[in-house]
């Protein structure tokens, strides 16, 4: 059986930052994180906590929203694993131009592994514990309108 993803966030809202299933097999589930209806994207810093007795932190895919346009410099994408589950940056960088999403579009994706049989919430750490600050930010360092939360994740099923 495959492991699964199911989304908190029923009804999307522009400027919505959430989580979404992408894909799954019998030992992974990719869960991508989206972001509908937001212009003036240059840089995102978010913390995802997840249930680590269940799934474990594989890998992650850039998606298109920060490569649209086809940038002169590729983005740069900061993926560390913390106690609590893994803290993110990303950015374009100059002389690129910043990105709008245009609906729902993929900013990044992020496999997750079966470690063992439950389940759990993956969603955007906006706690004490939180390691970052959940953001957008356009090319002169001001906050976008961006939603993570809450509900903004879902409950992942390892059978």
């Amino acid at each position: 059986m495959e492991l699964d993803f199911q989304a908190a966030l029923t009804t999307i809202a522009d400027g919505d930052v959430f989580l979404a299933k992408d894909a799954a097999s019998c030992s992974t589930v990719d869960v991508a994180v989206m972001v509908n209806n937001l212009t003036g994207i240059w840089t995102v810093g978010f913390d995802i906590a997840y249930p680590a007795s269940v799934i474990r932190y594989d890998s992650y895919t850039l998606g298109p929203l920060l490569q649209k346009g086809s940038p002169a410099n590729p983005p740069v994408v900061f993926v560390n694993q913390t106690h609590s589950g893994l803290q993110v940056t990303m950015s374009r960088l100059h002389p690129d131009p910043v990105v709008d999403a245009v609906g729902a579009e993929e900013l990044i994706r992020f496999r997750f592994a079966k470690v063992a049989f439950g389940t759990g919430i993956i969603d955007f750490d906006s706690s004490s514990n939180s390691t970052a600050s959940e953001t957008i930010l356009d090319d002169s360092g001001n906050p976008r309108p961006a939603s993570f939360g809450p509900q903004h994740g879902g409950l992942v099923t390892v059978p």
